[in-house]
């Protein structure tokens, strides 16, 4: 049985420490009602709203903007698809109404397009092919399928702030998911492979290349915070190819395929730890190496080893099959949460559902991000009741003590909340012999604030207050 928490803490019964970090899996996003046909991608802007592309609607219905419904080449309504962009609150709610079209001086690019001829109102199929949060927290849009367009989106109104057309006698057909670096320098690449990997400026103007010929073909480019690596993953050559320069004034060398037998359609780089996310799946017909890495998971490296360092897994209540792919992640501004989308989540065994058979709709899900800890057991000592001390020191930045007492042995959770009562940490949830125990919390990823520690054993509840000072 898959167990849902922060952390998998191993208990020493006679001494020792031992510690872990997880991701718990918080479900799909933003519930579990809302009927989507399969995750695109995904970013988080600067409040923290989620902003979700479909490639397939989420309902057939006449898609409506500024008042009229859009009609197809020949003037007859039709049912359309969108590649719209949905925006939520990080609890779920509704933050804007749906965007189905990109309007920038006087221009208006419609993402909707019949569903017979696959084609848009203009004639000219368009489609989402990457979302990604800039420096500002405002929303980096690229379209392809028939264009090559890059728009950046005010987070906060909705709006379009530029517009660039990235079609060139080099530059042709779909962009994949972009790289930001922390100075707004944004990376882009073609799906297609040998063709240039190129620097914007944040005002969306040409600054360079990368590289002349990107090897294979990928949906994905990411980047380093300071812009000095940059990370292509080419699906069809089972891996991701890594590009470096020594500083900004250096030319790109790219230094081999890393990661290989990880078939990566989706990346992210960590807002807090700067490691660098990479998604597992088939791809097509490029199956992936499951001796080494699992189906719909991401794994994160350490940008200055190439080290795997976490792992995130899009667990499913059904068998995932070859056409389910890691297509979006995203992690708050914090870093404490991360929101994933899969492709094809919405069927089984071939057949689209709508949380009527079964239980769950899975294009996204959200997830919290585990704290560091460790527990440990007092062998010495014999416990006459159940206590809950104050944990020290207090306050503290960023780690600190909770010592507890149970006299029998039993299911125990020790968990830590914030002041509105949500609940930011599981530091205990397992089966414990009676005796005196040590809990160090690390909470590097919290705010400063208090919190409350509550642990509970058969039934009855003791907790404390704590206060984080950074």
């Amino acid at each position: 049985m898959i167990r849902k928490m922060f952390l998998l803490v191993a208990i020493l019964l006679i001494s020792g420490t031992a510690s872990a970090q997880n991701w718990i899996d918080q479900g799909p996003f933003p519930d579990s009602t809302t009927f989507w046909r399969s995750g695109h991608g995904v970013a988080v802007d600067a409040e923290n709203k989620v902003w979700l592309s479909l490639y397939y609607p989420d309902t057939s219905i006449p898609i409506v903007i500024n008042g009229d419904t859009v009609t197809v080449v020949d003037g007859a309504t039709s049912a359309l698809r969108t590649s719209s962009l949905h925006v939520y609150n990080a609890d779920g709610t509704k933050a804007m109404e749906p965007i189905h079209a990109l309007t920038y001086d006087g221009k208006t690019d419609t993402l909707a397009y019949d569903t017979a001829t696959t084609r848009n109102p203009t004639g000219v199929a368009k489609r989402i092919t990457g979302v990604k949060a800039d420096h500002n927290g405002d929303i980096i849009v690229m379209v392809g399928q028939g264009v090559s367009l890059m728009f950046r989106i005010n987070h906060k109104t909705g709006e379009v702030m530029n517009r660039v057309n990235l079609a060139s006698s080099s530059f042709s057909g779909s962009p994949a998911s972009p790289g930001i670096a922390a100075n707004g320098n944004i990376y882009v690449a073609p799906v297609a492979a040998d063709a240039p990997i190129s620097i914007y400026n944040p005002d969306l103007t040409w600054a360079g290349n990368v590289a002349l010929n990107s090897p294979g073909i990928g949906r994905n480019l990411e980047v380093s915070a300071d812009g000095n690596t940059i990370y292509w993953s080419a699906f069809t050559h089972s891996g991701t190819y890594k590009y470096h320069r020594s500083d900004e004034f250096s030319a790109y060398d790219s230094l081999g395929l890393i990661l290989e037998g990880l078939v990566s359609e989706s990346s992210a780089r960590h807002p807090k730890t700067g490691q660098i996310w990479f998604g597992n799946a088939q791809a097509g017909a490029i199956l992936p190496d499951t001796t080494r890495y699992s189906r719909l998971t991401w794994y994160a490296i350490d940008p200055a080893t190439d080290e795997i360092v976490d792992s995130l897994n899009y667990d499913l209540p059904f068998a995932p099959v070859s056409t389910r792919k890691t297509r979006g992640i995203a992690f708050s501004p914090d870093g404490i949460y991360a929101y994933a989308g899969i492709f094809d989540g919405d069927f089984v065994d071939g057949v689209l559902y709508n949380g009527g058979e079964n239980p769950q709709n899975l294009p996204y899900k959200k997830f919290m991000r585990g704290m560091v800890t460790s527990i440990e057991r007092d062998p010495a000592e014999i416990p006459d009741g159940f206590t809950l001390s104050q944990n020290y020191p207090n306050p503290f930045n960023p780690q600190t003590n909770i010592e507890f007492e149970m006299n029998q042995a039993g299911m125990a959770t020790l968990k830590v909340y914030d002041v509105l009562g949500r609940e930011v940490a599981t530091l205990v949830d397992e089966h414990l012999v009676s005796g005196k125990y040590t809990a160090t919390f690390n909470a590097t990823d919290l705010t400063s604030g208090t919190y409350v520690y509550q642990l509970g054993v058969a039934g009855h509840r003791l907790s404390g207050t704590m206060t984080l000072v950074k």
